[in-house]
């Protein structure tokens, strides 16, 4: 996909275009929006925001693809997965770079979500070998007879997808996204996030540049103020089958409620208010170091961040203190996205702070004008805005639990149910607790911001709906399908 360096581009910066059917679209220079890095105070390049008729003609170009990729074989998507793959080992350098140019994360972070972004693509290739159908017992007759004849069930792809990937986690969530759609025999329109859209359209790129054919992936971007108007012309496309959307609950619902309108199915991976349980019989110097950097990795940006530490009575004083020092030696958690980012932490941190909470570490305040101070927060009270509300930003609530019972109590106390963590030197108890957690994901004895591509991940209540990774990814974007060979004997037939 190409970078293009367009004279109708504002300050001549090169521009993202829209990408359908294997070919950049002409820019119309009113189309266009900045693209600003946060650190850099400053627009690196421009992109093209698509129109309801643009986002159509994506449609048009994946539901025509559709037709001959869904007959390939799921031995021709692995191998070119992990062509795919390959190629995102190679160019991880320059992957890493846009990432951090558009969201300002770290190098760190940047080179994780290469690294464990071309696992999983690894993984989801692994998986189309497990795509199976199943042939069912006999039907009976009225009378207990047997009946003759066959009936097997066979796994299609679901058809054209939507994929709304996010800008947190901005290489390993698209990668998964994609990866699944395409190992199922879907094509898909990928809408790019309009805060990383060069980002996700070099992943697109290095599909295209392991052999998958024009039109199968296609991938538009629109300004905040389009966004709506787009997403819903996709999703009442007839060729769109569903859609599989990363991000905020807030978008979801909206985006939820557009598809319930055009009874379109939706897989959806939203926020989080992960907690970890601290147990009297945990490692607290692991255990301690685990949750701060669960809290401040990536500068909180994270929908499986530790936000809140709950920690049993007995240990609390001691644990508390071993936790301050450790959040003590973090200088600093990186940048916000967006300075509009960084001041929405702060504010819950106000509020918190308005409303009586004290903080054990830090406070509201800013390093610089995309990075807060990490933060641990304590004597929450259930009005402020941090008990139940995302912070996206370095920063945790800390809590008292009377008991082990007190301790899921309090953890399920969350509109949200994406991760969870559970810290004891004994697998039993944590066990014992973590199977009442009301959590997609229990971690034991590690961070809550902690996946694996071999196991499926999901949200429960407001976090979201449907599986992702391996075969479980696969099976969201295939769908079962019954096909009955009915005897050619006529008193074998049923009458209806």
């Amino acid at each position: 996909m190409p970078f293009i360096n367009s004279p109708t581009s504002k300050d001549n910066l090169p521009v993202v275009p829209l990408w359908i059917n294997g070919s950049a679209q002409p820019i119309d220079g009113h189309s266009l929006f900045p693209v600003t890095s946060s650190v850099q105070e400053k627009v690196i390049h421009n992109a093209v925001s698509a129109s309801p008729a643009s986002a159509t003609k994506a449609c048009n170009a994946a539901a025509t693809a559709f037709t001959s990729w869904r007959k390939t074989s799921p031995a021709h998507r692995r191998a070119l997965l992990l062509k795919a793959a390959d190629i995102l080992d190679s160019r991880a350098e320059e992957i890493m770079d846009w990432q951090m140019a558009e969201t300002s994360c770290p190098k760190e972070f940047a080179g994780f979500n290469i690294k464990a972004g071309t696992i999983y693509v690894r993984e989801i290739a692994a998986a189309t070998s497990e795509l199976r159908g199943t042939v069912p017992q006999k039907s009976m007759g009225p009378t207990g007879e047997e009946v003759g004849g066959l009936t097997v069930v066979v796994r299609e792809p679901i058809g054209v997808v939507l994929i709304i990937p996010p800008w947190n986690g901005a290489v390993i969530l698209p990668l998964r996204a994609i990866s699944m759609a395409l190992a199922a025999g879907c094509t898909i329109v990928v809408k790019a996030s309009e805060l990383c859209p060069r980002t996700h359209s070099l992943l697109v790129e290095c599909f295209e540049e392991a052999g998958i054919p024009a039109g199968v992936i296609n991938m538009i971007q629109a300004r905040r103020e389009d966004a709506a108007l787009v997403v819903e012309a996709i999703v009442s496309h007839k060729a769109v089958r569903k859609v599989d959307f990363i991000g905020s609950a807030a978008v979801g619902s909206k985006i939820g409620q557009v598809c319930a309108k055009y009874l379109k199915p939706v897989l959806m991976e939203l926020g989080g208010k992960g907690p970890a349980i601290v147990l009297e019989d945990a490692d607290l110097e692991k255990t301690a170091f685990l949750c701060a950097m669960g809290a401040v990795l990536d500068h909180g940006q994270l929908c499986f961040s530790t936000e809140r530490i709950i920690v049993h009575k007995s240990i609390y004083e001691k644990f508390t203190q071993i936790l301050a020092a450790v959040m003590s030696k973090i200088p600093k958690a990186g940048d916000a996205v967006t300075q509009q980012s960084a001041t929405h932490a702060y504010d819950v941190l106000v509020d918190a702070q308005e409303k009586g909470a004290t903080f054990l570490v830090g406070g509201p305040e800013y390093i610089s004008k995309t990075s807060l101070k990490p933060t641990l927060v304590t004597n929450v009270k259930p009005d402020a805005r941090i008990w139940d509300e995302e912070t996206f930003g370095p920063s945790a609530t800390v809590y008292i639990a009377e008991d082990d019972e007190d301790a899921i109590t309090k953890a399920n106390d969350s509109a949200y149910g994406l991760s969870a963590a559970v810290h004891s030197t004994s697998w039993e108890h944590a066990y014992n607790v973590a199977k009442y957690l009301e959590y997609g994901q229990v971690q034991i004895n590690n961070m809550t911001c902690t996946d694996s591509p071999g196991g499926p991940i999901r949200g429960v209540k407001g976090s979201g709906w449907g599986q992702s990774n391996s075969i479980w990814g696969l099976h969201e974007f295939s769908i079962e399908k019954t096909i009955a060979f009915h005897p050619s004997s006529e008193s074998n037939m049923l009458i209806h």
